[in-house]
């Protein structure tokens, strides 16, 4: 029977190593840590599990919502409304529907209406390649004006991209604003976002223990460290051994793959991957005695903020299943040589305390019950144009090495629906190869 490794047990990793258990192959899946989710991954607050970054569903994430009705999930999932405002010019503000706009005041009556029509524009186009090779930043001061940039989108991508942000691709954007608009007509009822009660540690744990009846191993907290091809078939080196395969799957971000399987790629081939750049992520969530905003979602479009986002999970998610705390979650991107991601969680907290202030006045410390610190290396690719060209394949130089990675989602954005839909192509690109052996 072929044995195949899987290294990664997020949802792209799970993912793969369903459809090649249920195609009759003998699968291991290994992974760093103790717990399989990657991104996905929980805590607890109040005894109920969250996730410790962020998470929701659009209408349109039918990858993912097909996943959970195979594994008897679907019925989970609940569809809420959800409240979006930004911060600028000193204040908060609705913001997300077209009745917000017309009251949100930094944008004068024309920037309004460009800003309105161009995004209508956007929501309708589905071709990506008309916005693949321009910057958003010449886009937007092309189509809905300087203004426009300067008070909405350029303040969020310098808070996400830093000095990237003038190089991002239109192409990013679009597509965020395409499949946003179709989420809300699909529902039908205005935006609905999707959160499966319990945590989305749920499906993972289900496709987990598909796996595992169906004859997959499952090894966590055992690191691969390296992957030697020998003969046609592989050698897998972990912290706790090594195992024989003859075909792998690495679902890792491109670094990873790197540093277990860079050895093993053509000179060209890794200095296309070295090109490929990526923002960090640090979240702070935060357990509340009082609410914060009166938004589920508020982005901060101010660059004197030292943070880019507040979600607070309570006003989406009743606060009751959290034994009554506000939950906030504090999103900040940052790129990989910033020097707040070597900051403690004290440290970190206390930039951010004078902020939350400046959100919320009548806030105060005493307001935070608990605090939680969660980082991830690799968590925002930075498509900037010509970002197409450095996209790595499934199928690598190597007969039997496949990749599937953050990196190659495109022209969507991450997150858990295109984890499950490249996890499940990149099974498929396997499974193509093996029959045709």
């Amino acid at each position: 029977m072929t044995e195949i490794v899987v290294v990664g047990a997020g949802l792209t990793g799970l993912t793969a190593a369903l459809r090649l258990a249920e195609s009759g192959y003998r699968v291991h899946v290994f992974e760093r840590y103790p717990r399989p989710g990657g991104l996905a991954r929980v805590f607890e607050i109040g005894g109920e599990r969250l996730e410790s970054f962020y998470h929701h569903l659009f209408t349109t994430d039918a990858a993912y919502l097909d996943l959970a009705r195979e594994l008897d999930l679907e019925s989970a999932i609940e569809w809420l409304p959800s409240r979006m405002g930004i911060w600028t010019d000193q204040r908060l503000w609705d913001f997300g529907t077209p009745q917000s706009l017309m009251r949100f005041r930094p944008l004068s009556a024309i920037d309004k209406l460009r800003f309105v029509f161009w995004t209508l524009i956007l929501q309708r186009s589905e071709r990506a390649e008309p916005f693949a090779d321009v910057t958003a930043k010449e886009w937007i001061c092309n189509h809905q004006g300087k203004r426009v940039w300067d008070t909405v989108w350029g303040p969020l991508f310098h808070q996400k991209f830093a000095e990237y942000a003038d190089r991002v691709a239109m192409v990013w954007l679009w597509r965020k604003v395409y499949l946003r608009g179709r989420s809300r007509s699909r529902s039908g009822l205005g935006e609905r976002l999707g959160y499966m009660r319990g945590s989305f540690a749920r499906l993972v744990e289900a496709l987990a223990d598909r796996i595992r009846g169906l004859g997959g191993e499952i090894s966590l907290s055992d690191e691969v460290r390296r992957v030697e091809h020998i003969d046609g078939s592989f050698r897998v080196i972990t912290r706790q051994g090594e195992v024989r395969c003859d075909r792998a799957v690495l679902a890792v971000p491109v670094p990873d793959y790197l540093a277990i399987a860079g050895h093993l790629l053509p000179e060209a081939d890794a200095g296309r991957l070295l090109e490929l750049k990526s923002t960090a992520a640090l979240c702070t969530v935060l357990e509340m005695s009082h609410s914060l905003t009166p938004y589920y979602w508020l982005n901060i479009a101010d660059p004197e903020m030292p943070f880019g986002g507040l979600i607070e999970h309570t006003n989406y998610i009743p606060r009751e299943r959290y034994a009554g705390r506000h939950v906030v979650y504090i999103s900040n991107y940052l790129l990989p040589h910033d020097p707040m991601l070597t900051l403690s969680k004290r440290e970190v907290l206390e930039r951010y305390l004078p902020a939350l202030k400046r959100v919320n006045e009548s806030f105060c410390q005493d307001w935070i019950l608990a605090s939680h610190h969660f980082k991830a290396d690799y968590a925002q690719p930075l498509v900037t144009v010509g970002y197409r060209r450095l996209i790595p394949p499934f199928r690598t130089a190597v007969p039997g090495l496949y990749l599937s990675t953050m990196a190659q989602i495109y022209p969507e954005d991450r997150g858990q629906n295109y984890a499950v839909e490249y996890g499940d192509r990149v099974a498929r690109c396997l499974i193509e190869d093996l029959q045709e052996t």
